[in-house]
């Protein structure tokens, strides 16, 4: 069984993904990094992304993510998390490396001058103004974490294209779910 480790950038249709496929889990990290505040805590994932001050740090981060994406690696999974510093550094550190050392790992990007498409993304899926201005801070950042990062296999996303096309455009095969619901 190959285990598969996919990093995507954020709005690449992760989520759309794990709706589709059978074989693929959206393993977002804010909920293994973060303590919600209760008022938030009920809203929707996209939804509390951004909201820095009704949040606080997880001492348990990042262990807590990295044991739970190895668990499900071994289940056969597809593990797919967002491409951002803090996720990168969490996957690409010893404690993951000495643990992981039979998964594939493949970086999703898009380029610098898709960007704007992003944003528009982001919006549609209802992100707040402060998520989309750390996307807009971090880009640049996130674009040559890409094109510097070993030991990984890299997919650059065309203008439109979402992760299921180019995972599959990539030889990944993915299994369809038998009910897919929106």
């Amino acid at each position: 069984m190959e285990k598969i480790l996919v990093l995507a950038y954020p709005g690449s249709g992760k989520t759309e993904l794990e709706r589709q496929y059978e074989d693929v889990v959206d393993f977002e990290h804010q909920d293994f990094r973060y303590v919600y505040d209760e008022s938030i805590r009920h809203l929707p994932l996209e939804l509390r992304k951004g909201s820095t001050d009704l949040r606080k740090d997880n001492p348990e981060w990042p262990e807590n993510f990295l044991t739970n994406a190895l668990s499900e690696l071994d289940e056969g999974k597809i593990v797919v998390s967002p491409f951002v510093r803090t996720v990168y550094e969490a996957y690409n550190s010893d404690y993951f490396k000495d643990k992981a050392k039979d998964v594939k790992t493949i970086l999703v990007c898009p380029r610098l001058d898709q960007f704007e498409d992003y944003i528009e993304r982001f919006k549609e899926r209802g992100n707040s103004d402060n998520f989309i201005a750390r996307r807009k801070s971090e880009i640049a950042a996130v674009i040559e974490i890409f094109e510097n990062a070993e030991n990984c296999q890299k997919i650059v996303l065309e203008s439109g294209q979402y992760l299921a096309e180019s995972l599959k455009n990539y030889g990944i095969k993915l299994n369809k779910k038998k009910i897919y619901t929106k």
